[in-house]
């Protein structure tokens, strides 16, 4: 009999019909979320497991040895971790985030009569209308098409902020080639949008398959809800997520019952992201020397352990924590200055997939961050490099184009469900 290679190992997820638990019954997983269907995840790694509590007896005995030990309630899991990808991971942000996704935004210059370029002022300006009104938001990643100034035609431009009068002046990253009014340009904004949405939060639950096929053997994870993510983005090097699980419980599936999911879809192929292929923008200014950003989305899971069975009630998720860190040369007092004044600032990081002008991409935008610290430890010879912690906090503010969320995820390779 073989031993199991991790190359063998694959994961594959599907929601179930409905997000809602019962509490004192498991649903039958042939019949929901039942085998037909599911996506194969692209993955580095896993650690979902089945957690049981355990008991060890502390009675007294005359042979000095401990003669009992039981097992209790149970649960389900771990992480799963990969590299970031567009449309890879997108299910898995709208679900840890309890939103619906938001789909597409296709506009033609007869919705807002032209639009002009202005490379100096890294804006695009409507002629008439309403950007917002239009259905389009800060931190969207958007693409003209049609112009006679062809080097904007195709580019990933994202709306770093919206205003002007009648809400018409886009400024954008990167700048756009100077362009007169154009009355034949159109624009979209592709894939998909997830916030941490302020009402209406909706539950979901996943089963999650881990199939070795070199030793047939499946371990089918049930009622999973998602319960945080962990992004690093280095200034070199690839992108990577972590993805937080907890669920009720775990089969083992051998024979003719592994694999579960019958013909899963395959896995996504689109690039893996790079932070040298993108933009970060801190406070509304494009920075050139930060080095780094990791964040983290923590939910706070509890399972609901109860009387009388061994799996639990409920998987409770607590409220939407974000935090984290960025890493930057030390240049000037600015960063300094926005941690000793508290001051609230946004930051919005894009990530495309390569270094083509209409790549695959994802956007991150936090309309209202403060930093918790701001140090610089002198050491060596070359740069000093200062490390700001930060806690992400819902946007309370008014500016055009903001939603009140803590954040908003962008992919432009995301489908619908």
């Amino acid at each position: 009999m073989p031993l199991a290679e991790g190359v063998s190992q694959r994961i594959i997820y599907k929601p179930y019909a409905t997000g809602v638990i019962t509490a004192n019954t498991e649903p039958v997983a042939t019949v929901d979320p039942g085998v037909t269907g599911g996506k194969t995840l692209r993955r580095v790694s896993s650690t979902l497991e089945l957690a049981k509590n355990t008991y060890s007896s502390n009675e007294i005995r005359a042979d000095r040895q401990i003669a009992d030990f039981r097992h209790g309630t149970r649960h389900a899991q771990g992480k799963i971790a990969g590299e970031l990808s567009p449309s890879s991971y997108f299910d898995l942000f709208e679900a840890t985030h309890r939103d619906t996704r938001v789909g597409p935004v296709a506009l033609t210059h007869t919705q807002y009569t032209s639009i002009a370029a202005s490379a100096s002022a890294s804006t695009l300006t409507l002629g008439s209308g309403d950007a917002v009104a239009l259905g389009l938001t800060a931190g969207d990643i958007i693409r003209l098409s049609g112009s006679g100034t062809t080097a904007n035609n195709g580019v990933n431009f994202t709306i770093v902020s919206i205003g002007g009068a009648g809400n018409t002046v886009l400024t954008v990253s990167p700048p756009p080639a100077d362009m007169s009014s154009d009355t034949a340009v159109g624009i979209t904004r592709p894939g998909y949008s997830t916030i941490v949405p302020a009402t209406g939060q909706v539950s979901r639950k996943f089963a999650f398959e881990i199939y070795g096929s070199d030793i047939d053997v499946s371990r089918l994870f049930t009622e999973c809800r998602l319960s945080g993510y962990t992004l690093a983005l280095p200034a070199t090097g690839l992108s990577t997520c972590d993805f937080d699980v907890m669920g009720r419980d775990m089969q083992v599936l051998t024979a003719d019952a592994a694999p579960f999911f019958a013909a899963p879809a395959a896995a996504s192929t689109t690039g893996v992201c790079a932070s040298v292929n993108g933009i970060l923008v801190l406070g509304g200014i494009a920075q050139g020397v930060v080095t780094g950003v990791n964040l983290a989305m923590t939910l706070t899971p509890t399972a609901a352990d109860v009387v009388g069975q061994n799996f639990p009630a409920e998987i409770f998720l607590g409220r939407a924590n974000c935090t984290g860190t960025l890493t930057a040369y030390f240049q000037d007092g600015v960063i300094v200055s926005d941690f000793l004044n508290e001051s609230e600032v946004g930051l919005m990081v894009t990530l495309d997939a390569s270094s083509a002008a209409g790549a695959d991409a994802i956007s991150l935008y936090m309309p209202r961050i403060k930093l918790s610290s701001a140090s610089v430890a002198i050491t060596g010879e070359a740069g000093q490099i200062l490390t700001a912690p930060f806690q992400a906090l819902l946007y309370n503010g008014s500016a055009p184009g903001v939603p009140a969320t803590t954040i908003r995820i962008v992919d432009t390779a995301a489908a619908a469900t």
